[in-house]
C-alpha cells in the first residue's frame, strides 16, 4: 500500500472519524483506524456502536489496507506542514513522510479489525442539513442521561407521509418539533420510527455543519444509516419503545405569557447562581403587566427581579428549575417568547411555536 495525499485533506477527514476510537476500549484494534488503497482511499473507525466511513480522492500508487493506532496517527498528521503526505505499508510498518519528516508507526493486524458491511441497494430519505440541525438542537438538550430508563437516552425519530418529528424527555420535560420533508423526497408510507443514541446525535451534529447538500438516512436491521456525500455514519439504535410521546402534548390554555426572551434568559440566569443541588427552584409570579423572579437560597442569599411582560389568565405562583428553562431559552432565536401555564392533574409551563413544543414539570418551592 502506498499513496500520496495533502496534509489538511487528510487531517479534516480524520477528525471526521475519531469519535469512536475515543471511546474506552479494552481492545486496541477498536482505537485504530483500517485504512484502505484502493481505487479511493477508504478509512474506518468503530466502537461496533458507532461506525464512520469516509471516502477521500488521493493519489494511489499501490493498492492495500493497514490498521494503526488512531491516536498516534491524527497526532502525527496535525504536527506536519501543509504538505503532501507519502504514506506506505512496509512488511508490519506504516511510513509516514512529509519532505524531510519520517516517521514509523507499527501496525496491527487487519484480520482483527471488525467487519464492516457497508450500506448498499436501500432506500434513502432525504432531509435539509439546516433543518435537521435545528431540529436537534431543539431536541438533544431533553435527552435523560439515567442509566435506568435507557429508552430516554436518545432522541425519537419518526418519518411518515411527508413528515420527521424529533421527540425527546427525560421524564420532567419534553420537546417535539416536527417539519416537512424536502418536495423531492417521495411520501414515506410506512411509518419508520427509531431511537439514536445521544452519543451519535452529537456526531450526526457535528458532520451536519460540514455538509451544503441534502443529507439521506435510513434505517437497516439494526442499523442507523447516515449518508454525507463522502462519508457514511452507521449507528446502532437502541432497542426498546419509546413512551407514547402524544398523549403528554397538553391542549392550549388561557394562562399564557408573553416575554422577551433574551431578558428572561439573563434574569434566570441571575436567579441560577444562587442554585444548590437541594435548593435548586426559582419561583416565578405571573401578574398582568410583569414577571416576578424570585429565588432563595438558605446561607447564600435571595434575588428578586421584575420584567414587563403581557399575561393574561389566573394570577399564578410557580416554581421550576432554571436550568431547564434556561436550556431551552438559548437554543432559540425568537425576540419574544409565549409560554401557556397549565391548571389541570398537573401543572406545565408549556411553550409554542411553528412546529415546535416544549414543557416543563413546575418544582415545589
Amino acid at each position: 500500500m502506498k499513496f500520496i495525499i495533502n496534509k489538511e485533506v487528510l487531517l479534516k477527514q480524520l477528525e471526521k472519524l475519531i469519535y469512536p476510537t475515543t471511546t474506552k476500549q479494552n481492545f486496541p484494534i477498536l482505537n485504530s483506524i483500517y485504512i484502505s488503497a484502493q481505487k479511493n482511499l477508504k478509512l474506518i473507525t468503530t466502537d461496533l456502536d458507532i461506525t464512520i466511513i469516509s471516502t477521500e480522492k488521493s493519489n494511489i500508487l499501490n493498492e492495500g489496507v493497514s490498521v494503526i493506532p488512531m491516536k498516534r496517527f491524527i497526532g502525527i498528521i496535525r504536527e506536519f506542514p501543509n504538505k503532501d503526505i507519502t504514506i506506505e505499508k512496509q512488511k508490519n510498518n506504516l511510513l509516514i513522510t512529509c519532505e524531510q519528516i519520517e516517521f514509523k508507526l507499527n501496525t496491527l493486524n487487519e484480520e482483527e479489525f471488525p467487519k464492516i458491511d457497508e450500506a448498499k441497494n436501500i432506500t434513502f430519505i432525504k432531509i435539509n442539513p439546516p433543518e435537521l440541525e435545528k431540529m436537534i438542537q431543539l431536541t438533544s438538550f431533553c435527552v435523560g442521561y439515567e442509566d435506568t430508563n435507557y429508552i430516554l437516552n436518545g432522541i425519537f425519530f419518526e418519518i411518515f407521509e411527508d413528515n420527521i418529528n424529533l421527540v425527546s424527555t427525560d421524564g420532567r420535560r419534553l420537546s417535539f418539533i416536527t417539519q416537512k420533508l424536502p418536495k423531492t423526497q417521495p411520501n414515506i408510507k410506512n411509518k419508520i420510527s427509531f431511537i439514536l443514541p445521544i452519543k451519535a446525535v452529537n456526531e450526526v451534529e457535528k458532520l451536519i455543519k460540514n455538509t451544503e447538500e441534502e443529507v439521506l438516512f435510513a434505517i437497516e436491521g439494526n442499523k442507523v444509516i447516515f449518508d454525507f456525500k463522502n462519508t457514511q455514519f452507521i449507528a446502532r439504535p437502541i432497542e426498546g419503545e419509546f413512551p407514547n410521546y402524544s398523549q403528554y402534548i397538553p391542549k392550549e390554555s388561557k394562562n399564557k405569557l408573553t416575554i422577551n426572551r433574551l431578558q428572561f434568559l439573563s434574569a434566570l440566569r441571575r436567579a441560577d447562581i444562587l442554585s444548590l443541588p437541594d435548593y435548586q427552584g426559582v419561583k416565578l409570579e405571573l401578574k398582568k403587566n410583569e414577571l416576578v423572579i424570585l429565588k432563595q437560597t438558605p446561607q447564600l442569599g435571595e434575588v428578586k427581579e421584575i420584567i414587563s411582560s403581557q399575561y393574561s389568565g389566573n394570577p399564578l405562583q410557580i416554581g421550576f428549575n432554571p436550568k431547564f428553562l434556561i436550556d431551552v431559552l438559548k437554543n432559540l432565536e425568537d425576540e419574544y417568547v409565549n409560554f401557556e401555564f397549565v391548571e389541570a392533574e398537573r401543572q406545565l409551563a408549556v411553550l409554542r411555536k411553528e412546529n415546535f413544543i416544549h414543557f416543563i414539570l413546575p418544582l415545589r418551592i
